[in-house]
């Protein structure tokens, strides 16, 4: 999933965090209201959930989602 640039991998997430348990993981990413799916390579999420637990929305950004597209 690394090679997706909207998906956070368990490493990724380790990184971030500085938590090296999935348990741990969860609850942390839970207690900011980040959302966590369980995968065989670990724990993910992406990065626009992230985003929204932040309040945050690259959606205007990113032209992929523009309005003009459909």
């Amino acid at each position: 999933m690394a090679n997706n640039p909207h998906i956070l991998d368990a490493e990724q997430l380790k990184a971030l965090s500085g938590k090296k348990a999935a348990a741990a993981l969860h609850r942390r990413t839970s207690a900011q209201g980040i959302r966590l799916l369980d995968g065989a390579g670990g724990p993910w999420t992406a990065v626009e959930a992230v985003n929204a637990a932040l309040s945050v929305s690259s959606a205007s950004n990113d032209r992929a989602y523009s309005p003009g597209i459909l």
